[in-house]
């Protein structure tokens, strides 16, 4: 989200976001922007544990007497589906934004989402007649390829070697686990790469940090684990 703010605002567009990463101050700021006659914020992004509090819905319901709530947008929105690969309860808990504010547009946005899964979201979300555009899971501009760790003779030398051939060009490599990210990063900085590991381990100062010095090209390599590795991929696009 901090990022993805931070973008935003380069463009001009008066964006803010509401994590437990922020300091109260900022937390204040933001609300007390909401509060004021004329809020300056036009997109707010939000954690759907938060959505789902009792004083944030309080929150949503004055903006939305007041006329000021245009649109609830909803990303990895497979997270809703019990069916989906990534369902998180919490997600669950928005589709009370429906009942709450019923002539509010909501958008579901997702880029992994079956058939099965569509319509679990669809029914969650309780949708009347919505709008679905589709566009295929192929990306003509990722290459695949596989290679057998078995067959290598080293392992931590192959990835290397791959990462010098490509050039100076920002990557990510993903780990399953904390300590394999710590491990390969260890490796890749002895054979002279820029690297940084960024897993749950790490405070939120450090994540922060490693997520800012890759964004801007002063680390080339990210090695990080699935669960803590999509706020890099929201960002492959802009890179």
């Amino acid at each position: 989200m901090e990022n993805q703010v931070t973008s935003l605002k380069s463009k001009g567009i008066p964006a803010e976001f509401l994590s437990s990463t922020q300091t109260t101050h900022n937390k204040n700021k933001i609300h007390e922007d909401l509060d004021s006659g004329n809020p300056s914020i036009k997109l707010l992004y939000v954690t759907p544990e938060l959505v789902a509090t009792y004083g944030f819905k309080e929150k949503l319901t004055k903006l939305y007497s007041r006329g000021l709530l245009g649109l609830v947008a909803i990303d990895e929105a497979h997270c809703i589906s019990t069916w989906g690969h990534d369902f998180r309860p919490s997600y669950r808990k928005i589709s009370s934004l429906r009942k709450q504010f019923p002539d509010i547009p909501i958008l579901a946005l997702t880029a992994t989402a079956v058939p099965k899964v569509q319509k679990d979201v669809i029914s969650s979300l309780c949708l009347q007649n919505p709008v679905i555009l589709k566009a295929s899971f192929n990306r003509p501009n990722i290459f695949y390829e596989v290679r057998y760790k078995d067959l290598l003779d080293d392992v931590y030398v192959d990835i290397s070697n791959l990462l010098k051939s490509s050039g100076n060009v920002c990557s990510i490599i993903y780990c399953l686990e904390r300590a394999a990210c710590d491990d390969l990063t260890m490796h890749l900085s002895e054979q002279g790469i820029s690297c940084a590991a960024y897993h749950a381990g790490l405070n939120s100062k450090v994540r922060s940090a490693v997520l800012d010095d890759w964004l801007s090209s002063r680390t080339q390599v990210v090695v990080a684990t699935v669960a803590f590795g999509y706020s890099f991929f929201l960002h492959l696009s802009g890179k």
